[in-house]
């Protein structure tokens, strides 16, 4: 089936690595079509895998593309349209003309049906897919869980980490520097076996007290990264790389060699989030770097999300 999905953010590349993560590591064929922002058209076996995105906003079953607004000629009862436009385009115009190729009763509070039309280089028009997709990650932010700290990640990101990992639903994963459990979190909302540990007891104690508002758990340990053991289908972390103290004092660089040096025992992949392309060439000592996406969280700092494996 064709699909429209909608990005969030401006995150094009990024997006575009977490549902080729999402398609492959659920066996699911896929072909992109094209990248329009703010969304990307793609081909793919089912839409229903893409519900666990972390940077899309929402997924529609693809209508039309092309250069002018369409007559659908099609019945939709109980149905609204919503324009997202990025340029040009008269949102009026369009709602006016699309919906003179549509038969039924419209809604404009709370329709069953929803029409989402793009305007972007070209027209896009679909139908959206509700049933299943993710809309909460703003309940999840840093400052809506019980306990987080300024470096919280945003759930969005946590996601993502995971997907580009090449997962399937009910991979076992373990965040060795779990903190206050972002990534425990949001693993386990989308049916992971999530692992966490972290040498600091605050930090688990944390980890379990958000897990548990939102109604999930993960298997906590407190040990060092250089003391993890067992197998695991991905790691997918977020280390420490500021202050010293949130690597009890350890230079990061050697934290890194430990860390990377440890994961090449457990696991064949690793999706992490590196301070500095310094840290990326320690990784890639141990593992092939199949995939990098630079992030600038501000002027002097941008963090690179990695996927990481061993052929």
């Amino acid at each position: 089936m064709e699909i429209i999905a909608e990005m969030w953010g401006n995150l094009t590349e990024f997006l575009l690595g977490e549902v080729r993560g999402i398609l492959e590591g659920e066996k699911k064929a896929y072909k992109f079509i094209m990248v329009d922002e703010p969304i990307i058209v793609l081909n793919a076996e089912s839409a229903y895998p893409l519900r666990r995105a972390g940077l899309l906003r929402r997924v529609s079953s693809l209508l039309y593309w092309g250069k002018e607004v369409p007559s659908l000629n099609i019945n939709l009862n109980d149905y609204a349209i919503r324009v997202r436009k990025n340029g040009n385009w008269s949102e009026r115009e369009i709602i006016r003309k699309l919906g003179k190729g549509i038969k039924g009763k419209a809604n404009l509070e709370n329709p069953e049906n929803i029409v989402r039309v793009y305007a972007c280089k070209n027209i896009y028009v679909g139908i959206e897919i509700r049933e299943g997709v993710e809309q909460d990650f703003e309940v999840r932010r840093s400052k809506n869980l019980p306990i987080s700290y300024p470096i919280t990640m945003h759930p969005r990101l946590a996601r993502a980490m995971i997907n580009i990992a090449r997962v399937k639903r009910g991979a076992k994963i373990l965040d060795p520097f779990c903190g206050t459990g972002t990534i425990l979190l949001e693993g386990s909302l989308i049916g992971m076996e999530m692992h966490g540990s972290d040498l600091d007891e605050r930090m688990l104690r944390a980890s379990e007290i958000n897990l548990k508002k939102f109604g999930v758990k993960a298997n906590l340990t407190r040990r060092d990264v250089g003391e993890i053991e067992g197998n695991y289908d991905a790691i997918v972390t977020d280390p420490p790389y500021g202050r010293s103290s949130s690597s009890m004092g350890e230079k990061l660089n050697e934290l890194y060699e430990r860390a990377f040096k440890r994961f090449s025992d457990v696991t064949d992949k690793v999706s992490i989030v590196l301070p500095e392309r310094s840290a990326v060439e320690i990784g890639k000592k141990y593992f092939n770097l199949r995939e990098i996406f630079p992030v600038r969280v501000h002027k002097s700092l941008t963090r690179y999300y990695c996927f990481f494996e061993r052929e």
